[in-house]
């Protein structure tokens, strides 16, 4: 039996590309949710195939210790590879838009990872409701 969903995360997902994430930070939109800062691009299916890149990103500032940012990444990277293919996927496939995106975590202490899911899941599921709507694909006003 076939799984209905496919949970990888593969290397084309993943935002590593210096000039993407500069690009992030000078000419793309972000917001405020829960625990998270979001910067984000989104393009027509033309420039690129449809689907989504990410990055997560963990202030040093926040959490001093390394072994504390990388369990928050690894949550946060996991949270995502479970609840993208059945919240965002189906919707930047339905619209034919790719989106690039970072999340930068805000809090200063080292969170449950069903705590984390939850806010993801609500974080995909406004991603997905913004593909629905249409993004706008000019740079944010404010900066």
């Amino acid at each position: 039996m076939k799984p209905e969903f496919s949970y990888a995360f593969p290397k084309h997902m993943r935002l590593s590309s210096r000039k993407e994430i500069e690009s992030l930070f000078t000419d793309a939109r972000s917001f405020t949710t829960g625990p998270f800062r979001v910067f984000f691009r989104a393009s027509e299916e033309g420039e690129t195939r449809a689907g989504c890149s990410i990055a997560f990103a963990v202030p040093k500032k926040h959490l001093k210790s390394a072994v504390k940012r990388n369990i928050v990444k690894r949550r946060l990277r996991e949270s995502f590879r479970l609840n993208y293919p059945r919240i965002l996927k189906p919707a930047l496939e339905a619209n034919g838009t790719r989106l690039i995106f970072l999340c930068l975590y805000l809090p200063r202490e080292v969170k449950p990872f069903s705590w984390l899911e939850t806010k993801m899941q609500a974080l995909l599921g406004r991603f997905a409701r913004l593909s629905e709507e249409g993004f706008d694909l000019s740079p944010d006003p404010a900066g």
